[in-house]
């Protein structure tokens, strides 16, 4: 077995073992522990070998359902290399922060199908693989949202299983589309990503089957207008599967937009470009605005996320090598930011009770490190130097200008925006008078420091170093922007 599919099988075989075995809770965590940082060595290994000379490595390929074109077919590249690894640092530090405050078996076993899932669907080069791994990510969501969530759990997780059910059924109909096209040109089925390539579908067809790909896309991104369950569904969360699907599951979103939808439908991808880079601008301030609005601090955070997922969106679709590499970074430190900051809002909820912001006040005035942390975190979000959001938003912003003077200017506000609602938190939550829910606040404990300080260093060091992350990037979006240029010249 190779290196990649021990990562994508060991987390989803330890969940199986363990949910068929029920061992009490201290063997679940440390079982759970034990396999993410078996993952996290094995993803780290991974870098290191990874040739930054190269494209698509570790290229693994097995026959499984042939007669009907479904085979066992994993890859990673630049930009899935960055999923993998944030996966694997995430799972295990979410872990050490939070461990003590859940012990539930199911918690912990639902979050290593989640890990097992993300990792098959970011490495499938197989479209029914990918739907699979797809699917294994969603459903433990979905029960963990209803077992553990806040509030009205139940109609929240109803409502995101609705709109994913409804994404995923739309691209399950496109997947199936395409196989059939593919074996009336070529006589068998397929679900080759390097097979489909060579499928030829009218402008009509290939429009209509991208929307299928892109509905389910822009649901987990999600983009507007595709996003009213995004703040309910972050409020009543647990904090665990907050930071899956901020840090995770959204950035797999838009990692899909680049793997699926500009390898199968490059043209028409260009030429519905200049919608979705509207749609992302239209976003990026949209939901700036909103956070500002919020008096909740997780809903705050939501839509913090989803303005900073849409300028990733409109740095994939103005096709620039500088706007991929930007998105693809963004997608990282975006991950490492706000599993942070989230991590960050579970640990002051555990000690004051307390999501409202008028509710929380002074706490830097008991919790120092706390407040050392929240402010650096919140400022590598707003994309301040020698942070990895700082390198990530230049790039994307530079591709901009180079697409569009005015598009450059637009997404410049980016910054602005995030800056005036971060400022405004970290006014309220971190300074001021001390409130009843924080006048016995504790600071960060040596397991919280543990879990956290390594992000922040991360962080740095992707914000002084940038060339030796980038430089793992780039041939990948050196080459999907060849593409491009090719349909330009055409």
């Amino acid at each position: 077995m190779s290196t990649l599919s021990i990562i994508i099988f060991s987390p989803i075989i330890a969940a199986l073992f363990l949910f068929f075995t029920r061992p009490n809770i201290a063997i679940v965590k440390i079982v759970y522990m034990v396999v993410t940082l078996s993952v996290l060595y094995l993803a780290v290994g991974l870098y290191i070998d990874f040739d930054p000379a190269k494209s698509m490595q570790f290229i693994e390929y097995h026959p499984w359902i042939s007669e009907y074109g479904i085979n066992y077919h994993v890859g990673v590249d630049g930009v899935s290399l960055g999923i993998v690894m944030m996966n694997a640092i995430i799972m295990p530090l979410v872990t050490l922060a939070l461990h003590k405050l859940r012990d539930k078996n199911g918690y912990w076993i639902n979050l290593l199908f989640v890990q097992g899932g993300i990792m098959g669907a970011v490495l499938s080069l197989d479209l029914m693989l990918f739907y699979l791994f797809w699917e294994l990510m969603l459903l433990p969501i979905f029960f963990m949202l209803g077992l553990f969530g806040y509030g009205k759990k139940n109609y929240v997780a109803m409502k995101f299983n609705m709109y994913t059910i409804f994404g995923s059924l739309m691209m399950l109909i496109a997947i199936l589309y395409i196989a059939v096209q593919y074996k009336e040109q070529f006589g068998t089925y397929s679900f080759d990503l390097n097979e489909l390539k060579y499928l030829t579908l009218s402008s009509s067809e290939s429009l209509l089957v991208f929307s299928g790909f892109m509905l389910a896309f822009a649901i987990k991104i999600p983009i507007f207008p595709f996003h009213t369950w995004l703040s309910d569904t972050y409020r009543s969360a647990p904090t665990g599967i907050v930071i899956v699907m901020s840090a995770l599951m959204a950035k797999l979103g838009v990692y899909a937009i680049w793997r699926f939808l500009f390898t199968l439908f490059n043209e028409t991808s260009h030429a519905v470009a200049p919608y979705f880079i509207g749609i992302g601008l239209f976003g990026l301030i949209y939901f700036g605005f909103s956070a500002m609005t919020q008096t909740h601090i997780k809903r705050m955070f939501a839509f913090s996320s989803a303005s900073h997922l849409s300028l990733i969106v409109v740095g994939f679709f103005i096709y620039d090598v500088y706007g991929l590499i930007g998105s693809s970074y963004l997608i990282v430190a975006h991950a490492l930011s706000s599993a942070a900051l989230f991590l960050m809002v579970g640990i002051m909820f555990e000690r004051t009770r307390a999501y409202r912001i008028d509710d929380l006040g002074g706490i830097a005035r008991v919790a120092p490190k706390f407040a050392l942390l929240f402010v650096f975190f919140s400022l590598s979000i707003v994309g301040v130097p020698l942070t990895a959001g700082f390198v990530a938003e230049v790039l994307i912003i530079l591709g901009a200008f180079k697409y569009n003077i005015y598009i450059g200017l637009l997404t410049t506000t980016t910054i602005l925006i995030a800056m005036l609602f971060m400022f405004k938190t970290i006014s309220k939550v971190l300074y001021g008078e001390l409130s009843e829910s924080t006048k016995d606040f504790k600071d960060l404990r040596l397991h919280e420091l543990v879990a956290l300080v390594p992000l922040a260093l991360l962080i740095l060091v992707m914000g002084i170093f940038p060339n030796y992350f980038i430089k793992k990037i780039e041939p990948t979006a050196e080459s999907y922007s060849q593409k491009i240029g090719v349909i330009y010249n055409d």
